[in-house]
């Protein structure tokens, strides 16, 4: 059953949108009248596959620029798990869901998607027209759940990895707040400095004839360099920002990016492990689904974020289709910790390789988890660590001089 976006006037006189699903134009405005509401426009909410009018495609347009947020997507998930393990159709568990509320345009994607499955589409080819609210991996896992008939389940365990991405997510955000603020503060202290206290002390210095300390030179080259260049300065940071975004936009200069940050000490060591673990954890929700090897790593692969990664697993693949170990394929790649590669080869043994996956992903979550928390810890004490040197520094600049004058008056 086709979907319509309306605007009406409601019983109190006051204009409302939305969206109802009906047989036709005609049989959308009947309910309307019989919800009390005057219709005063009424727009197919999709064009149909075979073609369409143009308002249609428009509308189609404006909705994938309207895209769900994270947190949208994993509720619609854990809903659309639950609804459908109680046996409902798909088509309805849809319309109910955009029925509940959210966001105008929440609806609006939900009611488009529900409006192709009606016409006889799987789930997962529906929410192709829709990339950027439902990811191609995201698309993968359900057309797994629909080809091994158990959609509910894969919807549950996709929800569950999409809940605690979104916790680290929140837990780091919130961790970050203080943090920032700190560093917002000492740099506007430093500024502060270097702008008005050391030009304002410098020129009782100079005016006396007397040769200052080499660090007292410095900040006052410093301080003259911030207040006088600062347009330099700005304009610079902007040349950067602008000429990065137009050169990160090449697939080839964020590859070279992805592959130096992956090389960092540290912060490499961490991020390998991210897309480690984020792998283990697609991988072992597609092979528990039903999905064939092959499958499963294509998806992966496509759900990385790293480019170096991705093309590490696209090597991986062709390995596997060559007929190729998957283990000995991980492992020659570097990439992947030892326990990860161990837990691999047990699954390939036993045929338990899905499990074996989520078990991996439970244990690398674990240490990110940790790798988080220490960091976190370290980064407060470290920013008032620099801004204590840096103020050290300005008032030792600031006292040299003055030392110097006393011990020429006690000379």
């Amino acid at each position: 059953m086709p979907a319509f976006e309306y605007e009406a006037l409601d019983a109190r006189g006051k204009k409302a949108r939305g969206l109802i699903t009906a047989d036709s134009a005609l049989a959308a405005r009947r309910a309307l009248r019989g919800r009390s509401m005057a219709p005063l426009a009424i727009r197919q909410a999709e064009a149909r596959s075979g073609g369409g009018s143009g308002d249609a495609v428009s509308l189609t347009d404006r909705l994938r620029r309207q895209d769900l947020s994270s947190r949208e997507r994993m509720l619609v998930t854990r809903q659309l798990a639950s609804l459908l393990g109680a046996g409902m159709p798909v088509a309805e568990c849809l319309g109910l869901l955009a029925d509940q509320g959210g966001r105008h345009h929440m609806r609006r994607v939900l009611m488009a998607v529900r409006a192709r499955v009606s016409e006889g589409e799987r789930l997962s080819d529906a929410m192709q027209a829709f990339p950027k609210s439902f990811p191609a991996v995201y698309r993968a896992m359900v057309s797994a759940g629909e080809v091994a008939g158990g959609l509910d389940r894969v919807l549950s365990r996709l929800a569950d990895y999409l809940e605690k991405e979104e916790a680290v997510a929140n837990r780091i955000t919130g961790a970050l707040i203080y943090p920032l603020v700190l560093s917002t503060v000492a740099a506007g202290v430093v500024t502060l400095l270097m702008t008005f206290v050391v030009p304002r002390i410098a020129e009782q210095f100079t005016g006396m004839g007397m040769t200052l300390p080499a660090l007292t030179r410095f900040m006052i080259a410093v301080s003259g360099f911030l207040t006088e260049g600062w347009p330099w300065i700005l304009g610079l940071v902007l040349a950067l920002v602008i000429t990065s975004h137009v050169v990160l936009r090449q697939a080839s200069a964020r590859l070279a990016l992805h592959r130096v940050l992956a090389g960092l000490p540290g912060l490499g060591g961490f991020l390998r492990k991210v897309e480690a673990a984020r792998f283990a954890r697609t991988m072992g929700i597609l092979i528990e689904s039903g999905a064939i090897l092959p499958d499963a790593l294509r998806a992966a692969a496509r759900a990385a974020s790293n480019l170096a990664f991705r093309d590490r697993l696209e090597r991986v693949l062709v390995e596997v289709e060559s007929g190729g170990a998957l283990t000995e394929a991980l492992r020659a790649q570097s990439w992947f910790p030892p326990l990860m590669l161990f837990m691999v080869a047990a699954g390939e043994r036993s045929g338990a390789l899905g499990e074996m996956f989520r078990r991996a992903a439970d244990q690398l979550d674990q240490d990110i988890d940790g790798a988080i928390v220490v960091g976190l810890n370290l980064l407060e004490p470290g920013i008032i660590l620099l801004l204590g040197i840096v103020v050290v520094v300005i008032v030792l600049s600031i006292l040299l001089p003055i030392l110097q004058l006393n011990t020429l008056a006690l000379g």
